[in-house]
């Protein structure tokens, strides 16, 4: 099991405020962050659970919005409860007493192409998922030629050229998993 380390006496940040509410701005997110990111590179307190507080939100957004990256689905049930409730103010729209504002929006229209029964359009289509293929078959041919440059003849131009294998890039960073 691991070892908890719990912290006596953690600073806290500064927070913006109007009356006794805490104002939630951008500016006030960047700020908070910035005096975050002091305290914790100062004294060494709270980096981790200033993360892990930060992960928990992100994946309790998943929950509502959905990730089709991580199959989740979004609530639509609750999604709907918002916007009838937001469609009881004027102009659909509510701002809270920290200033956040609220409004019914029509995001990520989309069209069904579908039901056109274009022949060009399936054409066009058809033609691109067989050069994405190509495309696709190319990169791994890439990827594993050998070390160096490699000699190969243009086939439309009957040119020799030389070829070399792609540069592998990465970033490094962290990675935080919740429990599940």
């Amino acid at each position: 099991m691991e070892e908890i380390h719990q912290v006596n006496e953690m600073p806290h940040p500064v927070v913006i405020q109007a009356g006794d509410l805490i104002v939630l701005s951008k500016t006030n997110a960047q700020e908070f962050h910035e005096k975050m990111r002091e305290m914790i590179l100062e004294t060494g307190y709270g980096m981790f659970e200033y993360l892990e507080v930060l992960k928990f939100f992100e994946n309790v957004n998943k929950q509502v919005k959905g990730d089709s990256q991580a199959k989740i689905p979004e609530d639509k049930e609750f999604i709907q409860a918002v916007r009838d409730e937001l469609s009881k103010y004027e102009k659909g729209k509510y701002t809270t007493p920290r200033g956040v504002r609220f409004e019914l929006a029509e995001t990520g229209a989309t069209y069904d192409f579908d039901v056109c029964n274009d022949p060009i359009l399936k054409q066009f289509e058809q033609r691109l998922l067989e050069v994405q293929e190509a495309i696709k078959e190319r990169k791994e041919f890439l990827k594993n030629i050998p070390k160096g440059p490699l000699t190969v003849v243009d086939p439309q131009t009957g040119d020799v050229v030389t070829i070399y294998p792609p540069v592998k890039k990465s970033k490094s960073s962290y990675k935080i998993t919740l429990a599940k």
